[in-house]
């Protein structure tokens, strides 16, 4: 395997470099438009890559989330998207993006991270469905198996708080 490293997106030309890999990672799916946005207007995202050699092979994205709890909203993130070019992928590198960006957000006190996705990859990063803790995705026809939450503070009684519709901010 070869050596991958992680960094902030912050350079205009992985950009393109991240369209590319969308519009191959996501081509069934229609791509991933609503994203491409978020990174040349929010400051308040994680962006990372992954680089093979100096070459942009994947990335992943973070993004605001809301949680209306019966108490107050609660905001969080979403990882609304985690892509790999198609020649890197199944070598550990959407893994090692995921939890780079969990990492960052466990450090900066974040309560809870969201994702709609594969049901049997995401388990693997300790997302579980949410309905098993009563969150609910704001767009009603998304799979039950595919809603998923990360609580980062694992107390019991901050889980308990957490419940009620999430939402992306801004989508």
């Amino acid at each position: 395997m070869q050596d991958i490293s992680i960094r902030k997106q912050n350079r205009a030309a992985d950009l393109e470099d991240i369209c590319t890999i969308n519009a191959a990672a996501f081509a069934e799916h229609g791509g991933t438009g609503a994203f491409d946005g978020f990174r040349a207007e929010r400051d308040d995202i994680i962006s990372l890559v992954a680089l093979a050699d100096g070459k942009l092979v994947g990335h992943v994205l973070f993004s605001p989330v809301i949680m209306n709890t019966p108490d107050e909203p609660v905001r969080g993130m979403g990882l609304g998207q985690l892509a790999i070019a198609p020649d890197w992928q199944r070598q550990g590198i959407g893994t090692q993006l995921a939890e780079a960006g969990i990492v960052q957000l466990r450090e900066q006190h974040c309560p809870f991270i969201i994702v709609i996705g594969h049901a049997t990859y995401y388990p693997r990063l300790g997302f579980q469905q949410g309905s098993l803790h009563d969150v609910q995705c704001q767009w009603k026809d998304v799979p039950n198996e595919s809603f998923m939450v990360l609580y980062l503070d694992q107390s019991q009684s901050q889980q308990e708080r957490l419940c009620g519709v999430a939402s992306f901010d801004g989508l």
